[in-house]
């Protein structure tokens, strides 16, 4: 079993392509599901921030007509 040293390994070179594959087979799912949860997630905290807005400027409002009435 002597090899010639101007034989290539095709072994190694296998090795590496099934681990890269393997590796990039599990990240990019996981990317591409991570991604559209962070997208869902800002949606929900852009609707919760507009929310927040209409109750400060109904509170705002009130204690405008509030005060209004006390200063008669």
């Amino acid at each position: 079993m002597t090899q010639d040293k101007n034989q290539f390994q095709w072994q190694p070179l296998v090795e590496l392509i099934v681990v890269m594959m393997t590796i990039l087979g599990s990240t990019i799912p996981l990317y591409i599901h991570t991604d559209s949860k962070i997208d869902a997630m800002r949606a929900d905290a852009k609707e919760f921030s507009r929310a927040v807005l209409e109750e400060m400027k109904d509170f705002h409002g009130r204690l405008c007509a509030i005060e209004e009435k006390n200063r008669k």
